[in-house]
């Protein structure tokens, strides 16, 4: 856990204050769930913040007030632009003598990060920028730092009727309940005007005045504010893995093989074990690990991941190294399945989620943002990471390799055709020929017809027809798509048929023809086109659309 203290009032820079670390918790990415407690409120710090809560709208699942209404410290304007701006509150009122609602504590949940802000600032102006004011802020991850745990549990017990809003004493804010509040004159009033705003010096509820200073609205500088970080502390305890290891080691890890197998599968060799020559080995590989990967020889490395070597014992950091080695895999699998003969390996971000690949494909886009150190893509990118990516010649930018070989392009092309498909007007379509897509595909379709013709497997490898196939039909387009148009022109044809011959029938064609004279000329058109174009079917490769009439009845002048 880390904790800081905010103040401001006394130091006019006010480096640290509740407003700029409001500010900036309302625009971070890694919380998703808002508390605000807070014993009164103005206008001028709601307005302050409005712009940061608008960005939380777009990431944050909730976002909520409870605020008092004690000694008439919160104004009608503050609650007012809340309910404008459909910020969730919520209003406490105690009717017993002599107890006032009080608090000041900002709670931000995210999944992995959380953050409490408590002290002595209300929503105001003076609260969270020019009063001298003293708050602590508490930063923790979320899961695994026990003292946080127990912090946001006691609060979270605390105000238990509060927060699952079973509490008498919370209600809604809502414009009947405004309009109650204000005639029971349990609320100040603030007038403004060419951007001013009336507000006391102080207006906790404790030392109203009746005369009103005018104060400025100003926003917050958030550049200074300080997002949350790591809460631990690295220690530098430099060791290196000399001659001595090296000479030792094949020894060494056989006898930790012999432990875990007989002792504790868990690879974690316990400080009580009478092998004290081991105990430091172990020791030792986990200083080693902590330097960096490159702090000990890369082979040595592998064979400490292939005997399960629990780096960061049994915990997440184990467990991510395990499963990114897994993924690393895949892209290995991914390249020798679709791309085998080429020099580098490359992974697409492919746009159709029913794509086998495109979980693949994301992981390598997330894996470009970690090696970039984007502070949004955890964990920090490792030397490990580096060389087992340069040791397969991952590319990272194709662009940086100029023109890619043919091979290479075959996922990008599949990806633009994705990319075609996206837009809903293009299903059952294909991509001009005049077009670069349209021309690959073309060339695709022809080498898949061409190898199930001559009954080859050469032309085209197996888990391309797959992948090509698989978006093709979800896109209702079949391989051979020349056919296709035909043999769908011919259906429609004969069903134009059925209607004209099903009015014949039923003797209600006169009456059809009256009120819809233009579709009855169009079914007849269908039927003679189909008529003459059967004339013309006199080879053998048109024996499939024989077929097709022969078996609806369809009546043609047989050859």
């Amino acid at each position: 856990m880390k904790t800081t203290f905010l103040g401001h009032g006394l130091d006019s820079g006010n480096k640290n204050n509740v407003g700029k670390q409001l500010a900036i918790s309302f625009e971070s990415k890694d919380y998703k769930k808002f508390n605000g407690f807070v014993a009164f409120a103005s206008i001028s710090g709601v307005k302050m913040l409005q712009k940061h809560i608008d960005i939380a709208k777009l990431n944050f699942n909730q976002i909520r007030f409870y605020i008092g209404v004690d000694n008439r410290g919160t104004s009608k304007e503050a609650l007012e632009s809340l309910l404008n701006q459909n910020i969730e509150t919520y209003i406490y009122r105690d009717t017993r003598d002599f107890v006032t609602y009080h608090p000041k504590l900002f709670l931000f949940e995210g999944e992995k990060f959380t953050r409490v802000i408590i002290g002595s600032s209300n929503l105001t102006s003076q609260g969270i920028k020019t009063n001298l004011e003293a708050s602590i802020q508490l930063d923790f991850r979320t899961k695994t730092d026990k003292q946080g745990k127990k912090l946001i549990d006691e609060i979270k017990e605390y105000y238990s009727e509060l927060i699952d809003l079973s509490s008498s004493k919370i209600n809604l804010l809502t414009d009947d309940l405004l309009q109650n509040l204000i005639k029971e004159n349990l609320l100040f009033h603030q007038f403004g005007g060419d951007g001013k705003i009336k507000e006391s010096t102080n207006n906790d509820g404790e030392n109203n005045k009746s005369v009103s200073d005018d104060i400025i609205i100003t926003d917050f500088d958030i550049e200074t504010g300080f997002e949350q970080t790591e809460t631990t502390i690295n220690r530098n305890n430099s060791v290196n893995f000399g001659k001595n290891d090296y000479d030792k080691f094949e020894a060494i890890i056989e006898r930790y093989n012999t432990y875990k197998q007989n002792k504790r599968p868990s690879g974690i060799v316990s400080k009580h074990t009478s092998d004290r020559e081991l105990f430091y080995w172990y020791q030792k590989m986990h200083a080693l690990y902590n330097q960096g990967t490159k702090s000990f020889p890369f082979e040595i490395f592998e064979r400490l991941l292939d005997v399960d070597f629990p780096f960061d014992g049994i915990g997440r950091k184990r467990k991510q190294l395990i499963k990114w080695n897994k993924d690393f895999q895949k892209v290995i699998d991914y390249k020798n399945k679709v791309n085998p003969n080429s020099e580098y390996t490359y992974v697409p971000q492919f746009r159709n989620k029913s794509n086998p690949y495109y979980k693949l494909g994301i992981w390598c886009a997330y894996q470009k943002q970690r090696r970039r150190e984007n502070p949004n893509y955890p964990p920090k990118w490792s030397e490990y990471e580096e060389e087992k990516m340069e040791s397969i010649k991952f590319v990272w930018d194709k662009s940086a390799l100029g023109s890619m070989p043919r091979d290479d392009s075959w996922s990008d092309s599949l990806v633009e055709l994705e990319n075609y498909y996206q837009k809903k007007k293009n299903f059952k379509t294909v991509p001009s020929q005049s077009t670069y897509i349209g021309h690959w595909l073309s060339d695709q379709m022809s080498l898949k017809t061409k190898q199930d013709r001559e009954n080859r497997t050469d032309l085209i490898s197996p888990i391309r027809m797959e992948l090509l196939g698989d978006l093709l039909s979800t896109n209702g387009i079949e391989w051979e798509w020349r056919k296709q148009k035909e043999r769908e022109g011919i259906e429609s044809k004969i069903e134009s048929w059925r209607i004209v011959e099903n009015f014949k029938n039923n003797g209600t064609i006169k009456e059809f023809r009256e009120k819809n004279p233009e579709l009855l000329k169009k079914y007849r058109d269908d039927v003679a086109q189909l008529k003459s174009h059967s004339k013309k079917w006199n080879n053998e490769k048109n024996n499939w659309k024989y077929e097709i009439v022969d078996k609806a009845g369809f009546p043609y002048e047989k050859h």
